[in-house]
């Protein structure tokens, strides 16, 4: 009997300590678990903050300056021309040039009318009219063909064949545009590093006619 006691109380104490044990391992590994998981959130979520690149806005305006920091040309060769008809309505223009001295960048106008030269000299930066004159007109200026700009490249291309020759430090000192044996010409005058050069153009296929140095 008492053998039997015995027995019945080795084999509670051997399940218990199964049960112990199961328990002890399943604890354990849930412990490993957490902390694998723990270990996997703290790799991945790592966020730096970037700083981004600072923009810069930069405003624009339709005001023409000179590249040479004197006052802005505001008038054209086709607005010189359209002061000097206010002037001689029925003129035929028979030259145009364009020179800059003294600080001072100005157009002259000439024109025929009837058997009267006129000559009007009009300030390219503000469009007054500097003075104006009636004389005879020489045989040549009644003679040459009018000028109609429509027909002819616009002097800021002509200065640009002129520089592309010339090479890209040429200063534009003044330009002339006329006719000369029935083809309108431009004769363009720059200075190139203190040397003074002369630059003929076809104003009608922008062909160079002529480049000659002064001196």
């Amino acid at each position: 009997m008492r053998r039997k006691i015995i027995i019945g109380i080795l084999s509670i104490c051997a399940i218990i300590s199964a049960a112990v044990g199961t328990w002890y391992w399943y604890n354990a590994k849930q412990n490993s678990i957490s902390m694998e998981s723990t270990s996997m959130d703290a790799d991945t979520v790592k966020l730096k903050k970037v700083a981004l690149p600072e923009t810069k806005v930069v405003p624009t305006t339709d005001k023409v300056e000179a590249n040479d920091g004197s006052d802005p040309i505001m008038v054209d060769a086709k607005g010189a021309v359209n002061l000097y008809k206010k002037q001689y309505p029925t003129a035929q223009i028979k030259g145009i040039t364009f020179a800059e001295q003294d600080g001072r960048k100005s157009y002259e106008v000439a024109g025929v009318s009837s058997e009267a030269g006129h000559s009007v000299m009009i300030d390219a930066t503000t469009g007054q009219v500097l003075s104006a004159e009636v004389d005879t007109a020489p045989e040549n200026l009644k003679e040459s063909t009018a000028i109609d700009l429509g027909n002819v490249i616009n002097p800021d291309e002509a200065k640009q064949v002129a520089i592309t020759i010339l090479g890209s430090s040429a200063r534009l000192i003044r330009w002339e545009l006329e006719t000369k044996e029935y083809v309108a010409r431009y004769h363009m005058v720059l200075d190139v590093n203190g040397d003074i050069m002369h630059v003929v153009i076809d104003a009608n296929s922008s062909q160079v006619i002529e480049v000659t140095k002064e001196g």
